[in-house]
């Protein structure tokens, strides 16, 4: 009798402890239970996807500050942030299962339990591309040639987006939630520049200076000159660098200011947006030349040109005619660039070295004349002849270039051969018929 007592006894305890598990199974979460401080309370396992999707839509429309721009509101789906269901789902039921079936059915469990977000990389780089304008590119060191001194420009560091520092910002932020609205800083990376103002402590003077001449009243070509003269002002080549005059000169444009005015093509002059620049890259080339730097890339005029000795001359173009320098020393050096009125002095500093001389010196060669060419001229009268082009010679020209310590010659170089084409003599020959003489007679004729 005993023994059947227990073992009804123990039949219920089983029946009951099943019953108190399938009640629990799908009971309503407990008051205490929050996600992210949204409360659980009352929401059953088996409806919890529903709530969490109504609450995914919700979400999604949060508004988002950022920080450095307040008065750009955006929402959270603009950043392809969105609450997943799924994973947000198992994370409720895997914590409510962690909970003994005895606190579940008697007890008052509290469970504070993250939500789970999916985020889309290419919706959060679109978005944070509109706040790229809070970025501040670096700022080389720049040295610069004033009163006869050196002067060096401090660098200032930069900053650039840092897209994973942003998100994980942006998901710390939702913690907070719910919140009238989330608000998170953008993450910036410090951008160091390419020149520091340690590197360019050995510039300390002039090692080199050019100056050539213009006519002041020239205001067009001028305008060109003083263009291409403030691109190169400033410039620092570190030690092996090379500098490019069409890189550093940029595009000869009317949009970049750029103005018509007399050019050299094939020999003519004519006029061409830029006009005027070569007396820039010629100085510049001379001022290098001196300073004994490496000279990389040269062309010469078709013709001669009259602001520079004879070879000592370099074109260029937007064609691709480049003019094209390195720095051959072990410390930077740097190009400064000064205009006057009528007048273009480039200097390039450095470390000046006592007792250092470099000297210029040409040989020169005349080319073959072409022969002088007659062209008919049908105003001209017969016999008469008038002078086109009054031509010129050829030359050929070999530069070298001598270098000197203290007296002592030390280099000598073969710089540049330059060939400049001879201008052919043109003369107009007449063509045009002279008018008869007319014989006249006067007859008296009487009645």
């Amino acid at each position: 009798m005993g023994a059947t007592l227990l073992g009804s006894i123990g039949v219920l305890g089983l029946g009951a402890g099943a019953l108190l598990w399938i009640l629990s199974r799908d009971a309503p979460l407990p008051r205490g239970a929050q996600l992210a401080g949204y409360s659980l309370a009352g929401v059953r396992p088996s409806t919890l996807r529903n709530y969490l999707q109504n609450l995914q839509v919700i979400l999604a429309e949060q508004p988002v500050i950022v920080e450095q721009a307040p008065n750009r509101p955006t929402r959270l789906k603009d950043w392809g942030i969105e609450l997943d269901v799924a994973t947000t789902q198992q994370a409720v039921l895997e914590a409510w299962a962690r909970i003994p079936l005895w606190e579940r059915v008697f007890g008052t469990p509290h469970l504070q339990i993250q939500p789970q977000w999916a985020t889309i990389p290419e919706l959060f780089q679109t978005q944070l591309n509109e706040f790229r304008y809070l970025e501040r590119p670096p700022q080389d060191a720049r040295v610069r040639f004033a009163n006869g001194q050196v002067q060096i420009i401090p660098e200032q560091l930069g900053w650039t987006l840092a897209p994973d520092e942003s998100l994980r910002n942006l998901l710390d932020a939702l913690q907070a939630l719910p919140a009238a609205h989330t608000a998170f800083p953008l993450a910036m990376r410090t951008t160091r520049p390419r020149i520091t103002s340690e590197q360019l402590r050995t510039i300390t003077g002039v090692i080199a200076s050019y100056t050539t001449r213009f006519p002041g009243y020239q205001v067009q070509r001028n305008t060109n000159i003083r263009l291409a003269a403030l691109a190169l002002d400033g410039r620092v080549l570190l030690p092996g660098e090379r500098l490019s005059y069409n890189q550093a000169v940029g595009k000869r444009t009317l949009k970049q200011g750029f103005r018509p005015a007399p050019v050299i093509v094939r020999g003519e002059k004519r006029l061409g947006i830029g006009g005027g620049i070569c007396q820039v890259s010629s100085t510049l080339f001379n001022a290098a030349l001196l300073g004994d730097l490496k000279i990389v890339r040269r062309v010469n005029h078709s013709i001669p040109v009259d602001y520079v000795p004879l070879g000592r001359d370099a074109t260029v173009s937007d064609t691709g005619i480049d003019f094209v320098i390195e720095n051959p020393f072990d410390h930077p050096i740097a190009l400064s660039t000064e205009l006057g009125r009528s007048s273009l002095t480039i200097r390039i500093l450095g470390a000046p070295q006592p007792g250092r001389r470099v000297a210029l010196k040409t040989e020169r060669s005349l080319l073959p004349s072409p022969p002088v060419e007659l062209v008919p001229h049908p105003n001209l009268p017969e016999g008469k002849q008038r002078v086109l082009k009054k031509g010129s010679p050829g030359f050929r020209v070999v530069l070298w270039r001598e270098v000197y310590q203290d007296g002592v010659l030390v280099k000598r170089e073969r710089v540049a051969t330059s060939t400049y084409r001879a201008q052919p003599r043109v003369i107009a020959v007449g063509t045009k018929p002279t008018p008869a003489d007319t014989e006249s007679s006067d007859t008296d004729i009487r009645p």
